[in-house]
């Protein structure tokens, strides 16, 4: 069957190809009456426009890019759904690619995007090393999560979760439950794994506990699993409890635990960043630090949207509001 094209639509419903062209764009210069019986022709034939073609002559595709580290974990899936969400409901595409955690393929699928003429990215960081600015050149771009090295807010905008407040509080939790020698694993990013050490440094500082560096373990990666740090940590120190920095540290250390014996209801207290759902069931059920996933990513969305509508303000900085998930491996 060939392709139905937009001449065919003009001519089924007895109206010339500009008129049918004005109804594809929304425009208010044509009758409501007559943007109906396209409308409904368009629907009849399935006719379906050339993006590209359009993109071309309007300078838009209504495509947006997004990259993640890796869709299997399931904080970036929460923030993937809110942007495609808010891009659904304002008749945008998007297009997801997977990293793994490695600045050269980021480097090649923003590259890819921009080929495709996407009419902004989305990043939600997993800590790579990328030229951002030179990369993206005019495109509109957003950061979830986390900045790149180098980063300035004078040149995009960014959504973020209130990473020291919540890391402290976990802490301070931990700390209020009878835990005294409260070990940290976090990761090597200017702001998300720095934040949160931040925030575990003020929680020990705050309840009169000495810092010490011996029981603070700083991972390569947002993506690294630190199996080999946490088997240290719980062996060769005097630590009492254990918080991690993210959901992928946290995995490290249940595996780790699981091979040393240790139990987290009764030898040793843990809390992360990051709520998963299976959490909940896990025996112990650990307490969480739950971020905003859904409306971080949803955030995101709409912010590159008023971007690509015109606004051209200054760019901003989002912080949003974690809440911290009480459950059984925190309490004594």
């Amino acid at each position: 069957m060939d392709k139905v094209s937009i001449s065919d639509v003009a001519k089924k419903a007895n109206v010339s190809v500009t008129t049918v062209s004005r109804v594809l764009n929304d425009s208010n210069l044509v009758k409501d009456l007559t943007k109906e019986k396209v409308l409904q022709v368009i629907s009849d034939l399935n006719y379906r426009p050339n993006e590209l073609a359009r993109g071309l002559r309007s300078n838009e595709t209504r495509t947006i890019g997004v990259i993640v580290g890796d869709i299997l974990n399931p904080f970036y899936t929460a923030i993937a759904r809110g942007i495609e969400d808010v891009s659904n409901k304002f008749c945008y595409n998007i297009i997801l690619c997977n990293t793994d955690g490695n600045p050269d393929k980021e480097k090649q699928y923003i590259q890819a995007l921009i080929d495709k003429r996407v009419d902004g990215l989305i990043v939600v960081s997993s800590g790579t090393d990328v030229d951002y600015k030179s990369l993206v050149q005019d495109k509109h771009i957003v950061f979830v999560d986390g900045k790149p090295q180098g980063f300035s807010y004078e040149s995009f905008d960014a959504v973020l979760c209130k990473n020291e407040e919540g890391s402290r509080r976990a802490v301070e939790h931990l700390i209020k439950s009878g835990f005294r020698r409260v070990a940290i694993i976090t990761y090597r990013t200017p702001d998300t794994g720095y934040e949160r050490l931040i925030g575990y440094k003020h929680a020990l500082e705050a309840n009169g506990l000495k810092i010490d560096d011996s029981i603070i373990k700083i991972v390569a990666s947002f993506g690294h699993n630190a199996f080999d740090d946490a088997k240290d940590i719980m062996t060769k120190t005097d630590c009492d409890a254990v918080f991690t920095a993210n959901f992928s540290i946290l995995t490290g250390v249940l595996r780790a635990a699981s091979e040393l014996g240790i139990d987290f209801s009764s030898d040793m207290g843990l809390a992360s960043f990051d709520d998963v759902e299976w959490m909940q069931y896990y025996k112990p059920k650990i307490t969480a630090v739950r971020q905003p996933t859904y409306s971080m990513g949803a955030t995101a969305m709409e912010m590159l949207l008023k971007r690509i509508t015109g606004d051209n303000s200054r760019p901003v900085e989002i912080r949003l509001d974690s809440e911290l998930i009480i459950r059984e491996s925190s309490i004594k």
